[in-house]
């Protein structure tokens, strides 16, 4: 029993060794799959192409391939590819020589590409006709998968470029001119902010050591030429910006709307600065009468409030000036300012005269000058007119009590009316 034991395991690592030799020998007799065809390393063709026609040239921009035909990335610092021109019915012709593209060769297969066509004198002279543009890439083997889809521009004279561009400012922006000119086409104006705002959460740092400026395009009413001339609402005081002009026109040829730019126009830099002054008050009424026990004289002043919408500064209030004049209608004493802060809202200032004495008033509760109600029907203003020593400038509640108790009930109802909608009810048949 012993001796089996014995020759038993001995025996056993052959056993283990023919098994293994007949799995791998089942394994190794696996049929091998069809081989690849080799990889032409056709680049891909161009479907996203653009062209812009800009005075004498033409820009095109379009998405350089990534990949081959077979869906394999291409290697090598650069490719080959060739644009073509063409005009209706002729072949695409070669407009230059071919043109080396850097290979990305990282994961951002967006490797966008500008182009630019400078037009022969032939194509720049005479009546529009349409253009076509294609481009073609090539593999080291100088075979190509085809062009791109057509991109179309027309020939011909480019709009005139916009000439003597310069700028002013105003109390409502930032006024643009520049020379006419009886070429068609409308001016749109290209706005450079020099010092955008920074963002509010830290950005990732890049390559480039200044922001870019943020574009804003300005479209214009010139269409004829005639209105040489523009007002940029929307710029912000203390900010400097560069401005750019550029005139465009339209063409139908062929089922296709193309558009033609002109060069653009020398840029300029104009920062609006907060140093013009809103508009002068218009419609100062002023109307005298006698109040009180014992009685004395006021005037009542009313005129049009500013509209403040548009104005690069907000109005800070208003200012009362009195001058005395002769009966001749000269000034006869220097002008006095009876407010000793901006007028912000209807309110009474007491003044007196050398031979009176100045004394004090409680003014009315402040009035809103927004959202006013219709006024009812105009009354003309009874009483003395004349203005005399202790002028007063009373309120406009003051004013509607002498209109009668029927209208100061009304006015009491509704909400307190405009200012200027009372100068135009109460005094515009005095």
């Amino acid at each position: 029993m012993e001796q089996y034991r014995r020759r038993g395991q001995s025996v056993s690592p052959n056993l283990r060794y023919l098994a293994l030799s007949a799995v791998l020998t089942i394994i190794g007799c696996a049929s091998p799959g069809p081989p690849h065809a080799p990889s032409l390393k056709l680049p891909q063709p161009v479907r996203n192409l653009t062209v812009t026609r800009i005075g004498n040239t033409v820009e095109l921009h379009f998405t350089a391939p990534a990949n081959s035909t077979d869906k394999l990335p291409l290697r090598g610092p650069t490719l080959s590819g060739q644009l073509c021109r063409q005009l209706p019915h002729q072949p695409c012709l070669p407009a230059s020589p071919r043109i080396s593209v850097p290979l990305t060769n990282s994961i951002d297969s967006n490797n966008l590409v500008t182009w630019t066509d400078t037009l022969p004198p032939a194509l720049i002279q005479g009546s529009p006709q349409l253009l076509a543009y294609r481009v073609e890439f090539f593999s080291p083997a100088n075979r190509s998968a085809g062009p791109s889809n057509q991109a179309f521009t027309a020939s011909g004279p480019a709009p005139a470029a916009v000439e003597n561009l310069h700028a002013e400012g105003s109390r409502l922006g930032i006024i643009l001119q520049w020379t006419p000119s009886p070429n068609p086409g409308q001016v749109v104006l290209r706005r450079d902010d020099l010092a955008p705002a920074k963002p509010k959460s830290p950005e990732p740092t890049t390559s480039k050591t200044e922001a870019e400026p943020s574009t804003v395009w300005l479209q214009t009413n010139d269409s004829n030429g005639s209105k040489a001339h523009t007002l940029d609402t929307a710029a912000l005081p203390d900010t400097p910006y560069r401005y750019i002009a550029q005139r465009r026109t339209t063409l139908q040829l062929a089922n296709h709307s193309i558009e033609l730019r002109s060069a653009l126009s020398t840029p300029i830099e104009y920062t609006l600065l907060k140093v013009y002054p809103p508009p002068k008050p218009i419609g100062l009424t002023a109307a005298g009468y006698a109040t009180g026990t014992p009685s004395t004289f006021a005037v009542d002043l009313i005129w049009q409030p500013i509209t403040e919408a548009g104005l690069i500064t907000p109005l800070a209030g208003y200012n009362l000036y009195r001058e005395t004049l002769t009966t001749a209608g000269e000034p006869s004493a220097s002008r006095t300012q009876l407010n000793s802060s901006p007028i912000t809202q209807p309110q009474r200032i007491v003044t007196a005269s050398p031979q009176s004495t100045p004394r004090a008033t409680k003014a009315p509760p402040p009035r809103s000058f927004s959202s006013p109600q219709p006024l009812p029907k105009p009354h003309r203003l009874q009483g003395n007119r004349h203005l005399r020593q202790g002028h007063q400038v009373q309120s406009l509640e003051c004013l509607a009590r002498k209109a009668g108790q029927r209208l100061l009930r009304q006015l009491r109802r509704s909400h307190p009316p405009q200012v200027a909608l009372l100068r135009q009810n109460l005094f515009h048949q005095q």
